[in-house]
């Protein structure tokens, strides 16, 4: 596993390729609202330590998220502070998710083998596929678009069966939003959109970082066969009702 020091770094790259809507600062701590669409982007990011209590800033936490009709939740890392919130937070019987792993790579130059297009923008294509996987309505996705469209991002599609996104952060390329109709699965069409991504990031002499849920074996045999390797795990914890 990374050094503490790493794993921030990596937490504020990720971070910086998903940009919720709504931030607010409390004491250290991100509070990130994006309208139910994904965790990351609806949970606290406790970057740094500050002045407040633990309990008073549990207490803000919480409040600003039912302010807002969603259960409260934290994404932890590592590199969390302080590094007693997750037992912290266990204790108060908040609920441990199944772990997301950093996975990172050298970027490569091998060409997909078939056609990805590069796009500055997220086309109607390209949202039909990634919002149907995310079962989110596509009829609010003016809500999400500046989470999407935010910092120095490309969108890939292959036809209208895979995608992905990536954003260049410091030295690094996220890879997110990685999407296959279950029909067309299993056709080469998300490797295609990796390696286009990929050259992509070769292009910024970028390394790759990415995330991808611990249990899902074909997500990770597509990155690991790509070069990708797990380097720490992250996880949330969501408070009782």
């Amino acid at each position: 596993m990374r050094s503490a020091a790493e794993i921030a770094a990596l937490d504020v790259v990720i971070a910086a390729a998903w940009r919720a809507p709504v931030r607010e600062e409390l004491d250290g701590w991100e509070l990130r609202y994006g309208y139910g669409l994904t965790g990351r982007a609806n949970s606290a990011w406790p970057r740094r330590d500050g002045l407040l209590s633990l309990s008073e800033r549990i207490a803000r936490l919480e409040a600003w998220y039912r302010d807002r009709g969603l259960p409260p939740k934290v994404q932890l890392s590592p590199g969390s502070e302080p590094a007693a919130l997750d037992e912290e937070l266990a204790l108060r019987g908040w609920e441990r998710s199944n772990d997301v792993l950093i996975e990172t790579a050298d970027a490569s130059t091998a060409e997909p083998d078939r056609q990805v297009a590069l796009l500055d923008h997220p086309d109607d294509a390209w949202l039909d596929v990634w919002l149907r996987s995310r079962v989110f309505p596509k009829d609010q996705v003016d809500r999400v678009l500046p989470m999407l469209e935010s910092g120095d991002s490309v969108f890939a599609r292959v036809a209208q069966d895979a995608v992905g996104r990536a954003t260049h952060h410091e030295g690094w390329v996220a890879v997110t939003c990685m999407a296959t109709r279950p029909e067309a699965r299993r056709r080469g069409a998300g490797r295609a959109v990796l390696a286009a991504l990929t050259g992509w990031a070769s292009r910024r002499d970028a390394r790759l970082c990415l995330n991808v849920d611990a249990t899902n074996e074909p997500a990770r045999r597509l990155y690991e066969g790509a070069g990708f390797e797990p380097q720490y795990p992250y996880w949330y914890r969501t408070a009782p009702e």
